[in-house]
C-alpha cells in the first residue's frame, strides 16, 4: 500500500484475538498518542470521495459536534444490471436512484468525531462481540450527552454490495438485524417483487404468447 499510494505513515497493531469490530477500533483510536485528533470510522466496503473528507471536517467541532452521516447502500449489482452481461465499474454504479440504491438511515457505523470525545464518552461497548450494535449504543450515549450530533444524507458516501453472511454465533438481535440489512441491501422492492412472481409473470407470457399464435388459425 505504502509503494502504490506513495504515503508511508500506516500503522499496523497485529491483535491476536476473536473479531470484535468495535474492539478493533478502540484500540486504533487508543494507540494514537500524538494528541487530539479528528477520526473516520470507516468500513472496507465503503467508497468516500475527498470531498466527504472535507465535510467530515465540517461538522464536527472538539467538546460540541460529532457528525453521523447517512450514506447511499448501492443494491445488487447482478439484479440492477440483470438485463447486462457485465455489471457496470464501480466509478459507473455511483449514482443516486431508487433502483440503483438506497439511504441507509438505519446505520451508524460510519462516523466523523475527536478522538477527546470518543474517549470521554467511554467508547465502544466492549461487550459486543462479531456484528452489528456497537455502533448504535455509541450513537445512543452521543444523543444522551451534551454533544450536538449531526445527522445528514452524504452524497460522496457509498456502501458497495457485497454478499453477507449472517454468522450463527450472533445473538438473536444481532441476527435479526443483519438478516435485516440482508434483506434490504439486494434490490428494491420493485426489483424483488419482479423476482419473487418471476414464475406468475412467465406464465402469463407464455399464454399471452400461445394466444398469438393460435389467433391465425381461428
Amino acid at each position: 500500500m505504502s509503494r502504490e499510494d506513495s504515503f508511508s505513515n500506516y500503522t499496523l497493531i497485529p491483535v491476536n484475538e476473536e473479531f470484535s469490530r468495535g474492539r478493533g477500533l478502540d484500540i486504533g483510536a487508543h494507540a494514537w498518542k500524538k494528541g487530539d485528533v479528528l477520526m473516520f470510522f470507516c468500513d472496507v466496503d465503503v467508497y468516500f470521495t475527498a470531498e466527504f473528507l472535507n465535510t467530515c471536517r465540517l461538522n464536527t467541532s472538539p467538546n460540541k459536534r460529532v457528525f453521523y452521516p447517512v450514506l447511499f447502500s448501492l443494491y445488487n449489482p447482478a439484479i440492477v444490471y440483470g438485463n447486462m452481461e457485465l455489471s457496470p465499474p464501480i466509478e459507473h454504479q455511483l449514482i443516486h436512484k431508487k433502483d440503483t440504491g438506497f439511504w441507509r438511515d438505519f446505520g451508524f457505523g460510519m462516523t466523523c468525531q475527536y478522538r477527546s470525545d470518543f474517549l470521554n464518552i467511554g467508547g465502544f461497548d466492549l461487550e459486543v462481540k462479531g456484528w452489528g450494535v456497537e455502533d448504535v449504543h455509541l450513537y445512543r450515549k452521543y444523543l444522551r450527552s451534551e454533544l450536538i450530533v449531526v445527522r445528514t444524507p452524504v452524497s460522496g458516501l457509498f456502501h458497495l454490495w457485497h454478499e453477507k453472511q449472517c454468522a450463527d454465533e450472533l445473538t438473536p438481535e444481532q441476527y435479526r438485524m443483519c438478516i435485516q440489512s440482508k434483506a434490504m441491501n439486494e434490490a428494491s422492492h420493485s426489483h424483488l417483487g419482479m423476482l419473487v412472481f418471476r414464475e406468475e409473470i412467465e406464465s402469463h407470457l407464455r399464454k399471452q404468447a400461445f394466444k398469438v399464435q393460435r389467433k391465425p388459425e381461428e
